[in-house]
């Protein structure tokens, strides 16, 4: 492909995307982007043509992308699910102690629904007692992978959930993810329902984007990645080969292939992820081997 016919590609890529996607401050000059997010490839055009094709499939959902599925969401619970509002909660599917975007977007669609704040709780802090007078359980999540942070939080809650129905409503989950929770709650007798606005297959499935080269093109990514990541690591091709390709405005999930999220002195993504922490969060990580090393001392001495 010359410089001139990849450069016009760019171009029509990139309006592509923008009709399907709408326009805000992190697609702005997108053309331009996806130019400087190819061009860091060089003289490499097979993997070149490999990111645009996965960038012809992408999602990206602004914030008022995001809003009208949360509205949607609401009406579905409203007027198909027609749940009785004084016997429903909203919760989110708790992972660990940080405030992350499942809280945003359960805050979100309470904002957005005008629903009270009397009516969300963290399920880990109610009694097992509450749970006779409530009958049904919402969660809020903007995307499931694997479904095993979704499987590990319904397994600690258990004696609580099997005691009301659930419901699951995500804007992204893998379909191996959807057949695995659904297996999971089958089998432990869970009455639990998920309801996605898109339902996707891993980027490098067999007739998906790349049809009889996917196996070949999924190597060559690969590969790419190992030499990014410099060491192998959860995040190659996706964490725990997830294989989305999938951004939110507020950040890239750690789910979407890796080379678009990664950034390092010689790689930047095109759409990186905010992974800044603060300054506590630093310390622990550091004191971890100096921790280690000053035990080994200790016993040694």
């Amino acid at each position: 492909m010359t410089e001139q016919r990849q450069l016009t590609e760019i171009q029509k890529i990139a309006a592509s995307c923008i009709k399907r996607w709408g326009e805000d401050y992190k697609t702005q000059n997108f053309s331009g982007k996806l130019g400087r997010f190819v061009s860091q490839l060089g003289s490499n055009t097979d993997l070149g043509k490999v990111f645009l094709d996965l960038v012809r499939h992408y999602n990206y959902y602004s914030r008022e992308r995001l809003d009208q599925l949360i509205v949607k969401f609401y009406s579905i619970i409203t007027k198909e699910l027609k749940l009785d509002e004084d016997f429903t909660i909203y919760s989110r599917i708790e992972d660990d102690s940080k405030i992350d975007s499942s809280n945003f977007f359960l805050e979100e669609f309470k904002v957005l629904n005008n629903i009270s704040n009397h009516f969300s709780y963290d399920i880990e802090k109610l009694n097992i007692e509450d749970f006779d007078n409530i009958h049904n359980v919402i969660f809020i999540d903007d995307i499931i992978g694997s479904g095993k942070t979704v499987k590990r939080f319904f397994e600690k809650n258990k004696k609580k959930l099997l005691k009301v129905n659930c419901f699951i409503f995500c804007i992204e989950m893998l379909e191996e993810g959807k057949d695995y929770l659904e297996n999971f709650f089958n089998t432990n007798e869970f009455k639990c329902k998920i309801i996605c606005h898109n339902l996707h297959k891993k980027a490098f499935s067999e007739n998906y984007i790349f049809c009889e080269t996917c196996k070949d093109n999924e190597m060559l990514l690969r590969d790419f990645e190992r030499t990014l990541w410099r060491k192998e690591s959860n995040n190659i091709l996706g964490y725990e080969n997830s294989q989305a390709i999938v951004s939110f405005f507020r950040n890239t999930p750690n789910n979407t292939l890796s080379s678009f999220w990664f950034e390092n002195t010689k790689w930047k993504g095109l759409f990186p992820r905010d992974d800044k922490r603060t300054a506590f969060k630093k310390i622990k990580k550091k004191s971890v081997p100096y921790n280690v090393k000053k035990m080994e001392n200790s016993v040694n001495g």
